[in-house]
């Protein structure tokens, strides 16, 4: 019968703890009891190292002793070890016990620099395609009994690992529910994140997807922090954050590296950046076609000057430029690093100069449309830019249609469809989930 020291462990880790183990071993025909989390201890590794060390010792007391100088500390001291990625041996009568540093989990072997982000002034360590490096590494960072880990096998050709955290007594247990709900519910592959997107009641046509893809550690342990579940697939390397709020696209944990002020200013810019994406290109045709009459005379004269001798319409320039530089954007991304942004730079200052000589462009576009691409670029998450980049092209077709009012209307319609946008109940608009039992 296992000890009462070994059973009071087990019950702090026996739901909501899928990485956690007890493996009994036989030393001296007695038997010990090895406790820890197989994400962050190398289990096979550390019982044969165990196994060479009590070759050499008399006893389990001086097996015990060889281990490690912290033997039979309390309770406590033993939970704390093993949270902190110890490895925790217990004898079969529970009277004595021993924290020992473990042959860890490399937790970095396959650990690089993250490729879609750049933190600055923070950790460059991103995630990896192996699941159990990615939930040790939250777990080495955040060392707290209240982070729970589930794990499912989801899939019905091809079986895949998923793992979910969160944080006990933070995340509501009504999130947390239905999530594990729809999870355990899953019984088609997962082959993309926007499969797993779709479980959560995606509407198909919709841009905004459920979920937040970060690579770095301490972003997703902030939105655990925050109250969020973070969920890991295996063979991606992304922690996937639920639900995903329009905050996440505005400040993120590498603002707080710097003082309150700069802080506001950064998150005051994505929001320039938000709103100059959506409406400039809609404001310049709303302007230039059909609004003339909002400019001063002289700036009236100057914008009609810029336009002199270019056959198309302003409309129909605004949608050329916008979609050629779309284009040359996704270039960049599908080309080889070595060579993608060179190509593109100079292909896109060659190809923008020459429709401008060509009359084909005026000088004020090309202007609005660089602005545009800066902008876009200013929100966090690349996913995110793409987005707002496809709802700027209903305003502005509503824009060549009704001017200023069409670009107002535009705006206010896409601010009221990214309102009605909700996961599991959760508004995206929201910038705050409420921790579990807090009333206001």
């Amino acid at each position: 019968m296992r000890a009462n020291i070994v059973k009071e462990i087990q019950s702090r880790f026996s739901d909501h703890y899928d990485d956690f183990f007890i493996e009994e071993e036989l030393v001296e025909k007695t038997t010990i009891f090895l406790i820890g989390f197989n994400t962050l201890v190398d289990l096979a590794k550390s019982k044969l190292f165990v196994q060479q060390m009590a070759d050499s010792s008399a006893s389990v007391k001086a097996l015990f002793k060889n281990l490690s100088d912290r033997i039979n500390v309390d309770t406590e001291q033993l939970i704390q070890g093993i949270l902190e990625g110890n490895l925790v041996i217990v004898s079969q009568d529970g009277k004595q016990n021993v924290v020992v540093d473990p042959i860890v989990k490399n937790l970095r072997s396959s650990i690089s620099e993250p490729k879609n982000e750049s933190p600055i002034q923070s950790s460059t360590d991103a995630f990896g395609d192996d699941i159990n490096t990615n939930v040790g590494m939250i777990r080495k960072r955040l060392s707290t009994a209240s982070l729970c880990h589930c794990s499912y096998q989801v899939g019905e050709l091809e079986k895949r690992k998923l793992s979910m955290l969160y944080i006990k007594g933070r995340t509501p247990n009504a999130l947390i529910e239905k999530v594990n709900e729809q999870l355990k519910g899953i019984n088609t592959d997962i082959e993309t994140i926007d499969d797993l997107n779709l479980q959560f009641g995606k509407r198909r046509l919709s841009p905004v997807s459920h979920l937040s893809a970060t690579e770095l550690p301490i972003q997703a342990i902030h939105s655990l922090k925050k109250n969020r579940i973070v969920l890991f697939l295996d063979n991606c390397p992304f922690a996937l954050v639920f639900p995903n709020l329009i905050w996440d696209m505005l400040g993120g944990i590498n603002d707080r590296n710097f003082p309150v002020i700069l802080s506001f200013m950064l998150r005051f810019f994505r929001v320039i950046g938000l709103v100059a994406t959506l409406i400039l290109p809609a404001l310049y045709v709303a302007l230039v076609s059909v609004n003339p009459e909002v400019f001063k005379l002289d700036l009236a004269l100057f914008v009609a000057k810029s336009r002199e001798g270019i056959p198309l319409s302003a409309f129909l320039e605004t949608i050329a430029m916008v979609v050629l530089v779309d284009l040359i954007l996704e270039a960049i991304v599908r080309l080889p690093k070595s060579v993608g942004p060179a190509i593109t730079m100079v292909g896109g200052i060659i190809l923008g100069q020459a429709m401008v000589e060509a009359k084909l462009v005026s000088n004020l576009l090309v202007i609005v449309i660089t602005a545009v691409v800066i902008a876009s670029s200013a929100v966090i998450g690349m996913q995110n830019s793409l987005y707002i980049r496809l709802l700027k092209y209903p305003i502005l077709i509503l824009a060549s249609l009704f001017g200023i009012l069409g670009v107002c209307t535009g705006f206010i319609i896409t601010i009221i469809y990214l309102a009605s946008l909700t996961s599991n109940d959760v508004p995206y608009m929201t910038f705050r989930i409420k921790q579990e039992g807090e009333t206001k």
